[in-house]
Formats: C-alpha cells, structure tokens, sequence
C-alpha cells in the first residue's frame, strides 16, 4: 500500500446511541477526527443526531445527551454523507470498531448509502496486542496510561480525538510512524470493514424465505413462525441483511407495533397472503406446527 505509514491520513471517529444494538437503537451523535501519525489533529467533524425516539434515562445518564440536545438536529441519513466525505481519503479507526461500525453500516443500508470500501482499524484491538502491560483497555484507562490530557468522555467528539491519541501513541511504542503498511498490519492484527457491520442479502440459505424479497420491494405484510414463538405472527419486512454469517429481516411486528429484527434461520414459516388464499411456504426440514 505504501512504505511509510507517516504519509497516511486517518480518522478516528466515534458515535453515541441510544442503546447498545443497532437493529433497535439510534445514533444521536457521530464525530470524527482527521489527523496524521507525525503532527497530529488536522479537521474535526461532530453533529449531534436526532434519533427518532426517545433516550433513555439509563444512557442519558452515560453521554449525557438529552431529548432536548437533539430537537431539531439532522437524522442520520442526513448526516451519513457528510460523515463519509469528511473521512474519504484516510483510513478509518475507531476504539472498539465493530460497535460503531454496527450503527454505521445498519443505518446507511436503512438509507440507501454506499459505505466506503477499504479496511477499518481498531484502536482497542491493536491496544491490547501492543499495550500488554495496560490493566485496561478501556478509551478513558488508556488515556490516564498514556498521561494523555483528559477530556469528558462518552461524548463523540472527545472520544474520538482520545483514540487519535492513544493510536498515534500504540503505532510509536509499537512499529513507529515510518514503518511500511505492512509492518504496521503485523503489529496491529486482524483489519476491519464497514461492510462488516452490514451488507445487503442477494440470497437466501433456505429457498422457503424467497417471498421475503418480494415482500420487501412491495412492502406488504406477510406472516411468519418465529422459533419460540406461538402460532403465525403479521409482520411487514423493511430490510434484509447480513451481518457477519447471520442473516436478518428488519420489519414491523404487527403484534406491538415495533421495528424489530428477526434472523431467518430462526424463520420456519412464511405465508404471503393473497386474494386467492394463502400460499404457504415452509422449511421442509422441519416438522409442520
């Protein structure tokens, strides 16, 4: 890729939610932070998010970001684009990336927005490689470790300018800024991918879920039985994705009027209703209920 890793720009970036899982929570602020391994900081990035629904007294009590900060502030769809051309160029890295890369990935699909291809560094990950004799390698320990200033943290912004900071310093204790790409992949570890946090399904595991994507184009109800569940539920899918080796289906329960998300190999029924009855389809490894 290139033999001195100083000539490189990243971004360090970080995000707030309203919870801790993507299929049902919202972001309500996304940050960032471009910088280079030799002079450090050069642009700033950070918009609260409003998150289309209310924040939790319990995580309020965490971020510190309120029902009220986020009135009026843009939804993440808004806001995706803006983010993904501020980090064009550099190479991503986040303090626990498979988190924020989960919210990022699952919110630009819900939008229709291309994520970036190319890798994703984990400060975290790479910490514990290098840093071994750290007792944590939480953002706000590594921080006092490495007698780096304080800020507040668990909010975006802050976070995202610490884990610049605690990166800069693992790749200088570690292979040093003039080493090559190549080098640094060996001290750094497995590399990430936005693609990791969510993909588009183009084919299904079971032939029997096919009607899911006709469903989702034409976003009409279908029914389903859910492993664990009781008899047929009515849900309209919204999405189908893959994260990791599982497959999911986004959609409006009809039993309490919910977004939720349902993985498909726990899908043993579905049945698409039409005018001439209903045409059941069903996985034929299982026994009828």
């Amino acid at each position: 890729m290139t033999h001195d890793i100083s000539t490189l720009d990243f971004v360090a970036f970080d995000t707030e939610t309203t919870g801790l899982h993507p299929g049902s929570e919202g972001l309500v602020e996304v940050a960032a932070v471009r910088f280079d391994l030799t002079n450090g900081p050069k642009e700033y990035f950070q918009t609260l998010v409003h998150p289309g629904k209310s924040i939790p007294p319990a995580v309020i009590r965490v971020h510190g970001i309120t029902d009220d900060m986020v009135v009026g502030a843009p939804t993440i769809d808004k806001v995706l684009p803006s983010f993904y051309r501020f980090i064009e160029g550099a190479i991503p890295v986040a303090h626990n990336a498979p988190f924020d890369i989960g919210f990022i990935a699952l919110h630009s699909l819900r939008s229709g927005i291309a994520v970036p291809e190319g890798p994703v560094l984990d400060s975290c990950m790479f910490s514990r490689r290098m840093n071994t004799e750290a007792l944590s390698h939480r953002l706000e320990n590594l921080v006092r470790e490495f007698g780096i200033q304080e800020s507040t943290f668990h909010r975006a912004l802050a976070d995202a300018k610490s884990c610049a900071e605690v990166f800069r310093r693992t790749v200088a204790r570690s292979c040093g800024n003039n080493a090559s790409w190549e080098a640094f992949l060996e001290k750094h570890g497995k590399l990430h991918s936005f693609l990791d946090g969510s993909r588009p399904v183009e084919s299904f595991k079971k032939d029997y879920l096919e009607p899911l994507f006709a469903a989702v184009q034409s976003q009409a109800p279908v029914w389903i039985h859910y492993e664990g569940g009781w008899g047929a539920r009515e849900v309209t899918p919204l999405l189908l994705y893959a994260r990791g080796a599982q497959q999911y289906m986004e959609a409006t329960c009809h039993l309490d009027g919910m977004r939720k998300s349902f993985r498909l190999d726990r899908i043993k029924k579905v049945f698409a209703r039409k005018e001439e009855g209903i045409h059941e389809s069903t996985d034929p490894t299982r026994n009828p209920q």
